[in-house]
């Protein structure tokens, strides 16, 4: 009897022995996951933080070289993950009743002579982070309206040719779902005198257009002037200041 309960003692303490060791094993586990798990958690923790300081970064980079991102007023309407062209951003009118892409290195002047926003009107002044080595200094006025109607467009393009066409010519075209009224001319002052001249004599200077959407009831004016500052050559570009006012109002879309 009494080996018997020796015997039993034994196997008690070795079962003991064996539940203590699977105990241990599985708290290794435990531990082993554990750890992988705050590998994973890290590694993780530290990507995200290489994507978002890439990011970062970049805008930072890109920042001090355009004044669009910069300027708190400008940058407020451009929305940067909506995708356009390299030296636009994608702008969104405070109104909400258009959109365009608005040009790298320029800035909207925040004056409330300059702009101005109503639900049927809206005003926007935008400058060329100062004059370029050739000693041009570029403005774009833009101009929304709303509830239209074709005499009233009438009226408006007559106002933009008499302002700053030549001899009041323009070219019309349809593009997306609006039409587009543009032209350009060459302006300059003889004394006291104005002068307008064809863009085929001498290099254009200011661009001009009007854009209507298909039911014609809103419309934006543009214009482009390229201003000669100080005593400098100010030689322009002719079909590289062309493209790049037809990508602008291209890319104006009504709401």
């Amino acid at each position: 009897m009494i080996q018997k309960k020796e015997v039993f003692l034994k196997h008690l303490l070795n079962t003991s022995h064996l539940i203590r060791l699977y105990v241990i094993l599985e708290l290794l586990q435990i531990i082993k996951v554990g750890v992988i798990l705050k590998k994973v958690i890290v590694i993780s923790a530290v990507a995200l933080l290489l994507v978002v300081g890439g990011i970062l970064m970049t805008r930072a980079m890109n920042q001090p070289n355009d004044i669009a991102l910069s300027d708190r007023f400008t940058s407020s309407f451009l929305q940067e993950d909506i995708k356009t062209d390299e030296g636009f951003h994608f702008f969104e009118s405070q109104n909400g009743h258009y959109s365009m892409w608005f040009p790298a290195n320029f800035y909207l002047e925040s004056e409330p002579t300059s702009y101005i926003t109503k639900d049927h009107y809206e005003l926007l002044n935008f400058y060329e982070d100062g004059a370029d080595s050739n000693g041009i200094e570029r403005h774009i006025q833009m101009r929304y309206s709303g509830e239209l109607n074709p005499q009233l467009i009438d009226t408006d393009l007559n106002l933009l040719l008499d302002e700053f066409a030549f001899n009041d010519e323009y070219t019309e075209i349809n593009y997306d779902s609006n039409k587009i009224y543009y032209g350009s001319s060459h302006k300059e002052l003889d004394g006291t005198k104005v002068i307008t001249s064809s863009p085929s004599e001498h290099e254009a200077n200011q661009h001009f257009a009007l854009v209507v959407n298909k039911e014609e009831t809103k419309s934006v004016t543009v214009s482009y002037r390229l201003n000669c500052i100080g005593q400098t050559t100010c030689e322009i570009v002719t079909e590289k200041e062309k493209t790049f006012f037809e990508t602008l109002i291209n890319q104006i879309k009504f709401r």
